[in-house]
């Protein structure tokens, strides 16, 4: 007869954990995307809050002061050299720009051509297709892109370089972009007609850069270099890096 093993005690540590122990770990592991269903919600009960000229004028206290706040903690958190390095990677550049303006638009562009070719009846109107198009021509996202990289463990330093690289290159690359991409069917000649008169649209979008990112950012890396330690010691007490998720979450509100 063999002799039975016995299985050593469990440890302290080791003992079960109660349900609502594991239930809050849960939430806290994936408050991020808790909180942007919150967010939705929210929008869908109280729009009047979020809107364009609402309550909060969501306009300036959102777009620009919570966008600004994000960057001003990325700012506070990524290292000089960090960026500088990242700014240097040619290689970086080629596969993030490259997959962000050629090779979606290429995926969507071949998507909508084959759903124009064989629509006979247009059941899907050419508007949402062509939108489909200038949404694929568009650079990454600003916010969100930085703040997801940051919660998924990933380079932000990087993000944050190919954020301003996407965004700046944008109003140059998008408009041609996107219209050169553009079915040939006469449904679409709407769509490529323009007045030429851009500068309007550079104006705001630099403008909107300049203040929500570009500024945001040079504070907080001028504040990092000034006082490292206690740059430092201030992101980890207050946990600034939450409250720029929390930015986000607004953002969606």
């Amino acid at each position: 007869m063999e002799p039975r093993s016995i299985s050593p005690p469990l440890q302290e540590g080791e003992a079960k954990k109660p349900l609502t122990t594991i239930i809050f770990k849960f939430i806290l592991h994936q408050w991020l995307l808790i909180g942007f269903g919150v967010g939705c919600v929210l929008a869908y009960y109280f729009p009047e809050v979020g809107k364009h000229g609402g309550i909060i004028k969501a306009e300036y206290s959102i777009l620009y002061g919570a966008v600004a706040l994000i960057f001003l903690i990325s700012g506070l958190s990524i290292p000089k050299d960090k960026l500088l390095k990242h700014l240097l990677n040619y290689r970086l550049h080629l596969q993030a720009q490259g997959i962000s303006f050629l090779v979606i638009p290429a995926i969507m562009t071949g998507l909508v051509r084959l759903i124009d070719a064989t629509d006979y009846a247009e059941k899907v109107d050419r508007s949402v297709l062509a939108g489909y198009i200038i949404l694929a021509c568009l650079p990454t996202t600003i916010a969100s892109n930085v703040v997801m990289t940051r919660a998924a463990g990933g380079d932000e330093a990087a993000s944050l370089v190919e954020v301003f690289i996407a965004n700046i290159l944008g109003p140059f690359v998008t408009p041609g972009w996107a219209v050169a991409l553009m079915p040939k069917s006469a449904a679409f000649d709407v769509w490529k007609e323009s007045n030429g008169d851009l500068q309007g649209m550079y104006q705001s979008v630099f403008k909107g850069l300049g203040l929500s990112v570009f500024l945001p950012l040079a504070v907080g890396q001028l504040v990092r270099w000034k006082w490292a330690e206690r740059t430092a010691w201030v992101m980890e007490k207050f946990y600034l890096a939450k409250l720029s998720t929390a930015c986000l979450i607004l953002l969606f509100w």
